[in-house]
């Protein structure tokens, strides 16, 4: 939770809690008081001053545009060094002595908007002919330095863009897999180990499922690319994002803490596609080595299974409940290996599939309640949703004259979402009811 919002909800809980007798009211004045002082004093002038950075920075560009063949290329390189120099300095000055927090961090990322921008000069002044995205890598990695020397979440933020960009170019277009991504990664994790930066912590996760799908998008050597290698490959990836997520939930740390609802959602989203009875493969025509895709099953599934059982361990669930959740997650697991290892015979995997989310999505909802977690509860309300809109059109589309089809959607849809609304809304108050804090 940000600062502005635990502010705010302090303001509601601490006179439930003076009326138990937990907080005194000079006490609570006291704690809302200290809250106060901490907070950054933020103005229109601050913000302002953040947007005026910025098209500073798109002015500078467009200058050196505009008058770029006008300039030799000692004065070029000058330019490049003052304004880079020029932007680090404001940084620090306005962290010193300006007390303006908000356009620092401005500052900081208007300063890798213009190391991107002496690398197109640069390689524009010598002529450098190189592969196109590793330009985005090298101002990603420049990004990534900003942010660990001035401490910026927008700079970050700014270097994972480019990162995404920069791995989507590879892999998407080029279609060479980026396994240099994995050392960014790495060295992307080292600040925010150290910051409270969610929603950097956010964009690194996505830029890790971004980086797992581009290998759909490779055109692997000496395997037979068909139908069957890609739901072969994404349940593997399924059933590997399932094991991050579980060891993020069982997490204290607020890294994990801030990146398991995206990874849940990416679970979800898999788990979600094999319910559909068309997404199946048929056995290839040419023979294909089974040995490798049964070692990778292996592997995952080792994986997968130490993310479960640190979860198990560190679960506060009831024995009921923590039975019926290893239940769902052995379902889970096995039904995705069945997807490896053999093509679907009939509509029995698919109404495995079905039940089988259902199940998950109750028991995530049901976890949630429990954690004190309002986001594992709105995204298990959102899948059934989903799964009922989804269904509905399977089964009936074929069914029924299209008009009929439509009018009695129309009508199934508004009395079923009012209730799952009304029924959100009630965990909702009940899940603030009991949490403490």
């Amino acid at each position: 939770m940000n600062d502005k919002g635990l502010v705010k909800r302090l303001v509601r809980e601490l006179p439930r809690w003076q009326q138990e007798g937990w907080v005194s009211d000079a006490g609570g004045r006291a704690i809302l008081a200290d809250l106060a002082t901490r907070q950054p004093a933020q103005s229109w002038a601050s913000s302002l001053a953040l947007i005026g950075a910025l098209l500073l920075g798109v002015g500078v560009i467009t200058w050196f545009s505009a008058h770029w063949n006008e300039m030799g290329k000692l004065v070029k390189l000058l330019l490049i060094v003052f304004a880079l120099t020029a932007s680090h300095v404001a940084h620090g000055f306005c962290l010193t002595r300006g007390a303006l927090p908000k356009l620092a961090e401005g500052m900081a990322f208007l300063s890798v908007l213009l190391f991107g921008a002496a690398i197109m000069l640069i390689g524009q002044i010598y002529h450098i002919d190189a592969h196109f995205p590793d330009g985005i890598a090298l101002w990603a990695a420049g990004g990534l330095l900003t942010a660990w020397l001035l401490g910026s979440q927008p700079a970050l933020l700014a270097s994972i863009a480019l990162a995404a960009l920069w791995t989507w170019t590879e892999q998407f277009e080029y279609q060479v897999m980026n396994w240099p991504l994995l050392v960014y990664l790495a060295l992307a994790a080292v600040p925010l180990l150290r910051h409270d930066w969610p929603l950097a912590v956010r964009g690194w996760g996505g830029l890790f499922i971004l980086w797992i799908l581009g290998w759909h998008a490779q055109p692997w050597v000496g395997q037979v690319w068909e139908l069957h290698t890609h739901i072969r490959l994404f349940a593997l990836q399924v059933l590997g994002l399932a094991g991050c997520w579980a060891l993020m939930q069982a997490s204290a740390q607020p890294y994990a803490r801030a990146m398991r609802a995206d990874f849940l959602l990416a679970v979800l989203a898999g788990a979600f596609l094999f319910t559909f009875p068309d997404f199946a493969w048929r056995r290839s025509q040419q023979a294909v080595d089974i040995a490798p895709w049964l070692a990778a099953l292996a592997g995952a599934t080792a994986f997968y299974t130490v993310g479960i059982f640190r979860l198990v361990r560190t679960s506060a669930l009831t024995t009921d409940r923590l039975r019926i959740g290893i239940a769902l997650a052995v379902a889970f697991a096995l039904l995705l290996a069945v997807e490896v290892i053999a093509p679907r015979g009939d509509g029995l995997t698919a109404l495995l599939w079905n039940a089988l989310f259902l199940g998950v999505l109750y028991w995530i909802g049901d976890l949630g309640m429990r954690h004190g977690d309002r986001l594992m509860v709105n995204r298990a309300f959102t899948g059934f949703a989903l799964w009922l809109l989804a269904r509905y059109f399977d089964t009936f589309w074929t069914l029924l004259d299209r008009a009929l089809f439509f009018m009695a959607g129309g009508i199934l849809l508004l009395a079923g979402g009012g209730w799952l609304e009304r029924r959100r809304r009630a965990l909702m108050r009940d899940l603030e009811a009991r949490s403490p804090s």
